[in-house]
C-alpha cells in the first residue's frame, strides 16, 4: 500500500493537516501539490493498492475550481481515498 497526498494548499494550512493525517500510517508519503501549476497532473497515476489523502481548503463553502479541475486530471485507478476539507473561521 502506498500513501499519496494530493493537496491544494496555497497558504500551507491544508498541507499541515494532511501531514498530520498521513504521518499516522508510518509509511513513506508521495506528495502531489495541486497548487503547483508546473506539475503535469495528467501524468499522475495511482495504483489500485494506494490510499490517497485528498486535502483541499473550502473557500466560501466550495472547493476551489482550480483544485477540482487539476484533481480531475489525475488517474486514480480505483485507489482508496480519504477526503479532507479544511476551512478557517471566517464564516460557517
Amino acid at each position: 500500500m502506498g500513501v499519496v497526498q494530493i493537496i491544494f494548499s496555497p497558504t500551507g494550512g491544508t498541507q499541515r493537516v494532511a501531514d498530520i493525517i498521513t504521518s499516522e500510517w508510518k509509511k513513506p508519503v508521495k506528495k502531489i501539490n495541486l497548487s503547483n501549476a508546473k506539475n503535469d497532473f495528467t501524468a499522475v497515476s495511482l495504483g489500485k493498492e494506494d490510499v490517497a489523502v485528498i486535502a483541499v481548503p473550502s473557500f466560501g463553502g466550495r472547493v476551489p475550481a482550480l483544485a477540482a479541475q487539476r484533481l480531475g486530471e489525475i488517474h486514480a485507478n480505483q485507489a482508496l481515498c480519504v477526503l479532507v476539507c479544511v476551512y478557517g473561521n471566517r464564516a460557517y
